[in-house]
């Protein structure tokens, strides 16, 4: 007994010591002790209520991951505990204002801003996400003022926390200075390993805590500036030297051809075939009862960069990036037919490095948002209408056959609506649980309002001189997603709603042939994709079949609609370009109407019959696409989980 006693007197005088008081002759441990508890437990609190709430959010996924991908979350787990803890307990004496600092700085940040990106994107910002974004930090900015209600709602809980705990842990279990310098190393110690230490694999670069992942961002960032490698260079388009178009005179008929470009409007809410009503296009369903449409066309990723990229070049997202930076684009064939070229964009050339990439593009006609507006936004550019204008004005100077582009930015998020014309309500911009009716309702009305410039456009080209013989062409870019897999935007994956996209051409009766036009009604409801646009738009100019262009067509892998185009046929579907870096992996492959999907969250391929299964929710599993999968994984890219 007596034994007993000393050590429990030894061990409520060590813990007592190492808190910086004294024990009366009277004290217990039975007191000491549980207050210590009491106090470990409160320094362990953030570490386990983070690790709760990610299990929470991902129990799925981390369950499906290997026993050597969730040893490696685990120990994350642990150094985030560490982390946090260390930094609580410098914080809770009563002179640790830089402890506090950092304290509060590091929960708004690396708890709150993940929450927050989370909530929008259904996955937390990782080392290859931050590398991605570094030439859309205005964009980002923003993003971020336009939903800064959304965003100061997700960082005030971790700050407040992080104000409070330290007093909490200063009233529990007083914190000697000594004890607390001590902590702040191991804080700091700990801090530095998360930001230069830490490196994810495999959970699809998702295998960390979050807080760990966002300080890993950090340093990877870092990292990069400092030793200046080539990561984020190469995560844009850069400057581009094309192979030389020759000269030549096409054939006739040569005709002037217009291509409307638009931002982020998917197929389902859209009418590309004309039809009897169409609430979110109205204008231009009533307006061009005869027009081509398409159902079934489809982007080969949700990338704007890498749209383009296909639009302008006809070439795959996945060539190299010698040939993308090399391939001539629509204006360069174009102007070497003689003809006039344009581009009349509202988008912010400053995004993405769009404008760098078309530096020395033989433009007889250029306008972009900046020549509309003195400080258009990155995210929606200046007001389409205003494009509108300068496109009618500009247009009747131009010297026909020409070759324009018209390319529409106002239906990307925040989504720009006419408030006289949005009958699609309730509607919201702020994101959160539950607020996709809202937002859906808001992305209409934004599709609708364009949808009455793209009819005033088409009304004014008519109008024109000359305009009852030009060929429009209208396309999206991509598609957008609202919460049918967890996140609000694109570039998240290549399910239809981000990659099936409207798709229509209006040729004035007579200019095609009845041979051009038996082809286009047969597609319209065939799978196709926009590798068909560019020599679909090429034929319509007339250059199409030109033999000087034979070698520069043979490295097009998709043909001219009027022509059959190139329906069914087996392509890789991937926002991860060698042009523009993916901040998300997601990939997949189609062929006919199957397609194989799959995102960094998920643990293995999905197979969906797209015809049968429109919204992609019966997984038919991988087998069911056969070849799809050695198609998807091929060239290296193996899957993105």
């Amino acid at each position: 007994m007596r034994s007993r006693a000393g050590a429990r007197y030894f061990l409520v005088t060590m813990v007592s010591r190492a808190d910086g008081g004294a024990v009366p002759a009277a004290a217990s441990a039975g007191v000491v002790l549980p207050r210590r508890a009491r106090a470990l437990g409160l320094l362990a609190v953030p570490g386990i209520l983070l690790a709760a709430l990610d299990v929470s959010a991902r129990h799925e996924q981390i369950a499906a991951w290997p026993r050597a991908t969730v040893a490696s979350y685990a120990a994350t787990l642990l150094l985030s505990a560490v982390l946090w803890g260390a930094l609580l307990q410098a914080a809770a004496v009563r002179r640790g204002w830089a402890a506090r600092f950092l304290l509060v700085v590091c929960a708004a940040m690396a708890v709150g801003a993940q929450a927050y990106f989370f909530g929008r994107y259904h996955a937390y910002m990782n080392p290859r996400a931050v590398l991605v974004g570094t030439s859309m930090m205005p964009s980002i900015g923003q993003q971020l003022w336009v939903d800064r209600a959304s965003f100061l709602r997700a960082i005030l809980p971790p700050i407040v926390a992080a104000a409070c705990l330290p007093w909490a842990v200063a009233r529990v279990l007083p914190v000697a200075p000594r004890q607390a310098r001590r902590a702040l190393d191991v804080g700091l110690a700990a801090l530095l390993v998360a930001v230069f230490a830490v490196e994810v694999h495999g959970g699809g670069e998702q295998a960390a805590s979050p807080d760990v992942l966002y300080l890993a961002s950090l340093g990877r960032l870092a990292s990069a500036r400092w030793t200046r490698d080539d990561s984020v260079l190469r995560a844009h388009p850069g400057p581009r030297t094309p192979l030389p178009v020759p000269a030549f005179a096409p054939p006739r008929p040569r005709r002037s051809v217009l291509l409307v470009v638009t931002e982020s409007v998917r197929a389902a809410d859209a009418c590309s075939v004309p039809t009897g009503d169409c609430p979110t296009t109205p204008y231009t369903n009533a307006l061009l009862p005869g027009r081509f449409g398409f159902s079934q066309m489809r982007a080969l990723d949700s990338t704007t960069a890498v749209s383009l990229a296909v639009l302008w070049s006809g070439l795959a997202p996945t060539a190299s990036r010698e040939a993308l930076h090399s391939a001539p684009l629509l204006w360069e064939y174009a102007h070497a037919a003689g003809f006039d070229t344009a581009y009349w964009t509202s988008q912010n050339m400053f995004f993405a490095n769009s404008g760098t990439w078309l530096e020395g593009v033989p433009f007889h006609r250029w306008v972009s948002a900046t020549d509309l507006d003195p400080d258009p936004t990155y995210e929606v550019g200046a007001d389409d209408g205003k494009l509108v204008d300068v496109v009618l004005r500009e247009l009747p100077a131009m010297n026909q056959p020409f070759a324009g582009v018209v390319h529409l930015s106002n239906t990307h998020f925040p989504y720009v609506i006419d408030d006289a014309d949005a009958p699609f309500q309730p509607q919201a911009q702020a994101f959160g649980a539950g607020d996709a009716p809202e937002v859906h309702n808001r992305y209409d009305d934004a599709i609708r309002r364009q949808d009455a410039l793209v009819a005033r456009l088409v009304r004014g080209v008519r109008a024109a001189p000359g305009g009852d013989s030009v060929a429009i062409v209208f396309v999206s870019d991509h598609g957008e997603q609202i919460r049918e897999r967890g996140a609000i935007g694109h570039t998240w994956g290549v399910y239809d709603e981000e990659v099936r996209v409207p798709f229509w051409i209006d040729a004035p009766p007579g200019s095609l042939g009845a041979d051009a036009e038996a082809s286009l009604r047969s597609l319209q409801d065939a799978p196709l994709t926009e590798l068909d646009v560019l020599p679909t738009v090429l034929d319509l100019l007339g250059v199409w079949g030109a033999p000087e262009l034979a070698p520069l067509r043979a490295a097009m892998p998709g043909e001219s609609l009027l022509r059959g185009g190139s329906p069914g046929a087996a392509v890789v579907l991937t926002n991860c370009s060698s042009i523009f870096a993916c901040a998300f992996k997601n990939w997949g492959a189609m062929q006919g109407t199957h397609k194989l999907v799959a995102t960094q969250n998920d643990v293995r391929w999905h197979c969906f019959d797209v015809e049968g299964d429109p919204h992609e929710r019966a997984d038919l599993g991988p087998e069911a696409c056969g070849g799809l999968r050695a198609l998807a994984e091929g060239d290296g890219r193996g899957s993105p989980f």
